[in-house]
């Protein structure tokens, strides 16, 4: 079943710890509504998916009010795909490749 973001609204619980995601099932029709722990959420919320707090009002849950990541801000760019992952797959049996990219990190290196 392929459900876009946009047709998900999760309800987040316990101050962000725990939730509830729904969606009507595309097939048939059905609303579902599913538990949602802490890493779910961040799924969620990081694919898009609308936020309400109990209430039904706008979450104050939002990736700007997170605490800042120590390793810096988050590269921009298009989304790493299931077809991005395949390709690095190969990338990563194919000995030139690793062989040019562990000689550029060498080379960087000097």
């Amino acid at each position: 079943m392929d459900v876009g973001p946009e047709s998900v609204l999760l309800h987040v619980l316990g101050g962000g710890r725990e939730g509830i995601y729904s969606f009507t099932c595309p097939a048939c029709l059905d609303d579902i509504e599913k538990r949602a722990n802490r890493k779910i959420i961040a799924l969620l919320v990081s694919a898009g998916v609308a936020v309400e707090d109990r209430s039904g009002h706008p979450s104050a849950l939002r990736p700007d009010d997170a605490e800042p990541d120590p390793r810096g801000p988050l590269p921009t760019g298009p989304a790493f795909t299931q077809d991005d992952l395949i390709d690095f797959h190969f990338l990563l049996r194919d000995d030139r490749f690793l062989e040019e990219l562990l000689g550029d990190l060498q080379a960087d290196r000097v």
